[in-house]
Order: C-alpha cells, then sequence, then structure tokens
C-alpha cells in the first residue's frame, strides 16, 4: 500500500489497546484485510531477555493490543515471530517467556516461534546496495501480511534503532554477527540493514513508543515514557516523523537516506499526511548514544578517518556487574572480547582494542548491563597521525604571537 498517512497517538490513561485502534483507524489500515483469510506475520523487537519495563523490547500490551485488532478480521493465522539477538540456542525463547511476549500469546491463543526454528530461504535483493542475497526465513514468503512491531530505541552503531532497523532481526542465529563482521564501517552496515529490510517490506508498521530508550540503547540506554503509538505504511516517513519527535537529524542516521535513495519511502515532511496528534505537541529531545558520529565539514576521506580514529570508542567492564556469563565474549562478531585468564573476583573480560569494530554488540546484548563505552579525544589525537597537524599548527599560531608580542617590546 504506498500510502504516506503517519498517525501518532497519545497513550491516555495507559490505556495501550485504545491508543493502537485509534492509530490504525486514523490510517485505514483495514484496507489491507480486503481478502478473507490472510496469514498474518507480526516481528516485534526481542532484543534479549528484560522486563519489559526496561524498554529493551516491544512492550506485551502493544504486542496484545495489535493481535486484538488483528483477530477482527478473521485471519487464518497469526504468528509472532523473532530471533533475539545473540545466536545462542534458546535465547529467542528465553526472551519471548521473560518480555512477557510469551505469556501475551497464550492468553491470546496466537502462535509464537523463534525464526531460528523455522526453514530457511535464500533471497535475491532487488537493486542491492551492498547484499546481494540473504538468507532468512521462508515465513516470509509463506505469509500473506507482514506487521513490523518496532521499539524506539537509541542505539550506539546506527544511532536510531526504529522501523528499518528491526528487520535486522528476522536474520537467524549467527548471521547478525557475520553481518556486522562482513560491514564494519557503519555507512556499509547500514545499508546492508536497508538492503535486508527491503526483502520482506512490512505492509503495515506499528510503533512503540509506550516506553522508549535514550542515551546508550537500545538495551542500557535510559527509559523514557512516552505514552506513544505511531503506525504507517512507509517506513522512511515513519522514521522521519520519529527524527523529529526525538529531535534527531535524519541527515546522520544512513539507512533513513540509504532507504529513501532505495525508493523505499520518503523523508519529505511535506508528502506526508499527518494525523493524530501533533508533532509539536508530543515532541520530547532524546540524548544520542555515546557512540554517534559527530558531523564535521570535511571532505569525506577525511571525515571517515575523524569519526574511526579521533571519535572511537573503548569498551569498559564494570566489575561490580559483570558476572562473566560470556554473552560478550561469544557475540562479539570480531572475536574482540575474550574471558579472562584466571576467574577470580574483580576479573572481567579483555577487549582487543586492534580487533575492535566499534559495533556495540557487547554492550548490547549483556543481560547485566556491565560494558560500557567511552570516547576519550585527547587519548585519540595523541595516538593518531592528526597529532602531527595539530602540533604544526599550534607551533605555528604561537609563532605569530610571539612575532605579534615582539614587535610592541
Amino acid at each position: 500500500m504506498s500510502d504516506n498517512k503517519i498517525a501518532i497517538s497519545k497513550i491516555r490513561n495507559e490505556n495501550v489497546r485504545e491508543a493502537v485502534f485509534k492509530t490504525l483507524q486514523l490510517i485505514n489500515a483495514k484496507n489491507l484485510f480486503l481478502e478473507p483469510n490472510l496469514k498474518v506475520l507480526l516481528k516485534p523487537n526481542l532484543l534479549l531477555a528484560k522486563e519489559p519495563e526496561r524498554a529493551a523490547t516491544t512492550h506485551p500490551e502493544v504486542l496484545r493490543a495489535v493481535i486484538q485488532w488483528v483477530k477482527q478480521f478473521n485471519p487464518e493465522k497469526i504468528i509472532v515471530a523473532e530471533s533475539s539477538g545473540t545466536f545462542k540456542l534458546g535465547a529467542t525463547e528465553k526472551a519471548f517467556e521473560e518480555c512477557g511476549l510469551k505469556q501475551v500469546c497464550e492468553e491470546e491463543g496466537v502462535e509464537w516461534t523463534s525464526f531460528g526454528k523455522t526453514q530457511r530461504k535464500t533471497y535475491k535483493v532487488e537493486n542491492p546496495l551492498i547484499l546481494e542475497e540473504i538468507t532468512t526465513s521462508s515465513l516470509l514468503e509463506e505469509v500473506d501480511l507482514i506487521i513490523n512491531l518496532p521499539k524506539i530505541k537509541t542505539h550506539g552503531q546506527c544511532i536510531l534503532t526504529c522501523v528499518i532497523k528491526n528487520m535486522f532481526g528476522t536474520l537467524i542465529l549467527g548471521n547478525k554477527a557475520s553481518t556486522h563482521a562482513r560491514f564494519p564501517k557503519r555507512e556499509d552496515f547500514n545499508a546492508a540493514l536497508t538492503d535486508i529490510y527491503s526483502v520482506s517490506q512490512p505492509e503495515l508498521t506499528i510503533i512503540d513508543g509506550y516506553y522508549a530508550m535514550e542515551g546508550n540503547g537500545p538495551s542500557a540506554g535510559d527509559v523514557v515514557k512516552m505514552d506513544l503509538i505511531l503506525a504507517g505504511f512507509d517506513p522512511v516517513a515513519l522514521e522521519t516523523v520519529v527524527c523529529e519527535i526525538i529531535n534527531f537529524n535524519r541527515k546522520e542516521i544512513y539507512y533513513i537516506q540509504q532507504a529513501e535513495s532505495k525508493g523505499l519511502g520518503t523523508t519529505d515532511l511535506t508528502k506526508m499526511e499527518l494525523l493524530g496528534d501533533p508533532i509539536d505537541e508530543v515532541k520530547r529531545p532524546f540524548k544520542p548514544p555515546k557512540g554517534s558520529p559527530i558531523s564535521v565539514p570535511l571532505p569525506r576521506f577525511i571525515a571517515d578517518y575523524v569519526s574511526k580514529a579521533i571519535f572511537r570508542s573503548s569498551i569498559k567492564f564494570d566489575e561490580k556487574k559483570c558476572r562473566l556469563c560470556g554473552t560478550c565474549w561469544e557475540n562479539c562478531p570480531a572475536d574482540a572480547i575474550t574471558p579472562p585468564e584466571v576467574k577470580k573476583k574483580g576479573n572481567t573480560p579483555e577487549w582487543d582494542s586492534d580487533k575492535c569494530i566499534t559495533c556495540y554488540c557487547c554492550a548490547e546484548l549483556c543481560p547485566y548491563e556491565a560494558v560500557d563505552f567511552k570516547v576519550n579525544i585527547v587519548k585519540n589525537v595523541l595516538t593518531s597521525w592528526l597529532l602531527l597537524p595539530i602540533l604544526i599548527i599550534l607551533g605555528g599560531f604561537i609563532g605569530l604571537i610571539w612575532w605579534i608580542v615582539s614587535i610592541f617590546l
């Protein structure tokens, strides 16, 4: 459905169902169900096992409301499917249970599954940016309708994770890590996300802004109770509206620009029909993640180096929180993290800065929020080739001052 209607609804008095139903009514989403007995796939965000109020996953009440809305149209089947961030067997099932989604599915009488337990299929990517094909679940072609249920969260590598990034979860087990490893450069990884999204292209997206996350998302940031539901058909338009709401510069989020160039949607607000609550009334600026790139007016090759060398993050482990569970080193796509040689009190994993590709998977997947990262600009400058031109410029400036002072002495 090529429709640029975007609906925004405030959740009032904790009535999530009312907000979801109102939002979908505003965009006439019922028109997707003109044919009877459809098979419907719901794709939530189920990054890792955390309680719903921690805002790392799609809230169970949002999922419940969407299931109840779909039931009105008497579908043949509703399937809730996802693949959590780690590739450890059983991790997705554990996340379904601890995040409350399993209980909702069972209470509503719908099927739920891990993509890892479905049949694999290789899909050709049309007009690829960087991926010629992807291997994922056959469910993507077995259903009649895909509904995307992303969360509003910040993200260390992508700045924002919402509509397009959520479909990265359709990849199965180690395919996520291998994608990170193949495309360590931020722009390339975002291009891969765009290609992955283009394979499934959900017909409808319902954004969970009930509890959102700012700062060091997508799992260890600060919770923001936004009380918002957004819905629409155009993923790029939805991402653009979210950026307007949280005061992020959409031009700094590569996958939004790449998705528009690929023809997946528009960033032009004048081409959107905004319905429901006005953006100005629901705006709430978000703190960006520490790993966000910084815009500088430099030639591209210099800007890329500055971003990689000067604003490079260092990974730190909190000894008080770390339980040496192994999640970080088991899921590091670059093998940059290893367990301590001797497990004793106070020990934390070892981080290899030379191998690290700053994908932040370690921080993203740590169940205890024991992984942090910071940018030490002074240290990075001192260890980069930029130190020499900085010293030359500084020396020239001091010399100029000395010359001016000497004239008047």
